[in-house]
């Protein structure tokens, strides 16, 4: 297999396409503050890596407009399909979708950005990846990322011991099954060795809570997703006692406690191609 080629270790189900479409909704204010900082901006040419469901592709074909294009790649082709007809049935007829990781795709001429979200963290090779992206744009142009940094959890307040489990669950997983877990703390180091300049970057966190939030159930189909796939790691598999009722579970212990969530830490790091010379 490809360096280039990602494994995800989620999953390519329908029950992780849902989940997915849940993080979309948490994570979308800092995608779109991160792209707006970054420079996504009217009439770009921006390549897209991992697109999934569509939901920073949809970000980004705002912000590029009918002047711009979003060539969007992903492996999964149920995806892919519905990630088109949710851009279609927006109005985005310049975002376009192509079934390929990155080392197959075949540009038609050089990006002014590629970008992507939580991606890097399902190579082999992540460094391989930036490379071959730094290659794909023209001098000037941005190379923007958010990834997680899953080698920890940050905790919320007060003790909630189910939620904190839950988490644990999820980091434990994650430090066994990809090559670097901690990826979004070592994008300001990888971005430089793949050629670029030092990024510039910015570490954020999803704090929610209350009786509509939507992190508990994020977090309990994140684990739910997960657990078939926790023998592979050597992990032990969640029970059914583990799983019933999971998100019910976790919003009534932080309602109970009036606790807050923290979600993951997310980094953001976007950089410009420099000159050659």
């Amino acid at each position: 297999m490809s360096e280039t080629k990602p494994t995800y270790v989620m999953g390519h189900t329908d029950r992780e396409r849902r989940r997915l479409a849940l993080q979309a909704a948490v994570l979308h204010p800092l995608t779109d503050s991160f792209l707006r900082r970054a420079g996504i901006s009217a009439g770009m040419r921006v390549l897209e890596l991992g697109c999934g469901v569509g939901d920073v592709s949809l970000i980004a074909a705002g912000l590029v407009g009918p002047h711009g294009r979003v060539h969007c790649l992903d492996v999964d082709s149920a995806a892919l399909e519905i990630a088109e007809s949710r851009c279609r049935a927006a109005g985005h007829a310049h975002a376009v979708f192509e079934q390929a990781d990155v080392s197959e795709h075949k540009p038609a001429g050089s990006y002014d950005a590629v970008i992507g979200r939580h991606i890097l963290i399902h190579m082999a090779d992540a460094l391989a990846v930036l490379r071959r992206v730094v290659a794909l744009v023209h001098e000037g142009g941005v190379i923007a990322f958010q990834e997680y940094d899953l080698s920890w959890h940050p905790r919320g307040y007060p003790e909630m011991r189910l939620l904190f489990q839950v988490e644990e669950w999820i980091v434990d997983f994650f430090k066994r099954a990809v090559a670097k877990p901690d990826i979004g703390t070592r994008l300001f180091s990888m971005m430089q060795d793949a050629g670029l300049p030092p990024p510039e970057c910015r570490a954020e966190c999803v704090v929610d809570g209350g009786p509509h939030s939507l992190v508990y159930e994020w977090l309990a189909e994140t684990v739910i997703t997960l657990s078939p796939r926790f023998a592979a790691v050597g992990l032990q598999p969640l029970s059914e006692a583990d799983t019933t009722n999971l998100t019910q579970r976790l919003r009534e212990e932080a309602l109970a406690n009036r606790g807050v969530v923290i979600a993951p830490m997310m980094i953001g790091a976007f950089a410009r191609k420099l000159s050659a010379s």
